[in-house]
């Protein structure tokens, strides 16, 4: 087995052997790279950006499942064109009853963000300067995790409504001593986000909405002393429940943590996915 795939193994292994009762812990990480669509909506290629560091199994199974998936045309003065667009995938292990692990693509969303784009939204210089503050008995807890944030942003550029889509953590514990850790983090992301504002869309299709809706991720990392945070491509956690944005029609459980951190990504842009995201 290839080192990267070892090391996401040995990971998973270690989390769930100090909680060897829960069935729920899992290993993940986001594979990037990019697809080719055809103007039938087909994928017409698909690549993995550093294959080494996921593992050639896991680079292998995207890029052959990624060419069965088929995509609304994309269109370009009302007619069909081939299309490029990044992919960014979230890939599951998890240790099943017999001892074996099993791997399956859980989420994914199409296209960068684009700090220069004016058909999507951007966070505006001014959020940078407003980092969720880390709760100080979460600090203390040693308790990590990461907060995936739906944010409704209005036509003046800020957030009139916000949601914790899901809250992973990177401790095991009691369900209710995790559900008041999700809370605290979730609180203080939230906290934060309602006070950012976005730059709107001038262009394309986005640009005619009276709302929007930015999916960010939002990561509390903890580090000794002289030490570097966590920060490999493979991370072990406990999964949280999921929980809709209410103003969202048809909110999309499996693209939630769909994100890597520092991502950002605005509901509408990049190419609409038709199929289901796992075949066979």
């Amino acid at each position: 087995m290839k080192k990267a795939l070892f090391a996401a193994l040995l990971a998973l292994t270690a989390v769930t052997a100090q909680a060897s009762t829960r069935k729920d812990v899992e290993a993940s990480a986001v594979i990037n790279g990019t697809i080719v669509v055809a103007k039938d909506g087909t994928v017409e290629a698909a690549v993995i950006d550093h294959p080494a560091w996921y593992g050639q199994p896991i680079a292998d199974l995207v890029r052959k499942t990624a060419l069965q998936w088929r995509f609304r045309p994309v269109l370009r003065h009302h007619e069909p064109v081939v299309a490029k667009a990044s992919m960014h995938v979230r890939v599951v292990l998890k240790k099943m009853p017999d001892g074996d692990y099993s791997a399956r693509i859980k989420g994914a969303r199409f296209g960068d963000y684009d700090a220069h784009a004016t058909d999507t939204l951007r966070s505006a210089a001014g959020n940078k300067k407003l980092h969720p503050r880390y709760p100080g008995e979460a600090i203390r807890a040693r308790v990590q995790g990461t907060v995936y944030l739906s944010l409704h942003v209005d036509h003046s550029g800020h957030v009139i409504d916000a949601v914790a889509e899901q809250v992973d953590l990177n401790n095991i514990g009691p369900d209710n001593e995790l559900r008041h850790y999700r809370k605290v983090l979730a609180d203080a992301a939230l906290s934060a986000a309602h006070k950012w504002t976005y730059l709107l869309p001038t262009t394309g299709a986005l640009a005619k909405r009276d709302s929007w809706t930015v999916h960010i991720p939002v990561a509390f990392r903890l580090s000794r002393p002289g030490q570097p945070s966590n920060t490999g491509v493979w991370q072990a956690y406990v999964p949280g429940p999921y929980t809709p944005a209410p103003w969202v029609d048809r909110p999309n459980v499996n693209a939630a943590d769909a994100l890597a951190d520092g991502e950002l990504q605005t509901d509408g842009a990049g190419p609409t996915l038709l199929t289901p995201l796992n075949h066979g």
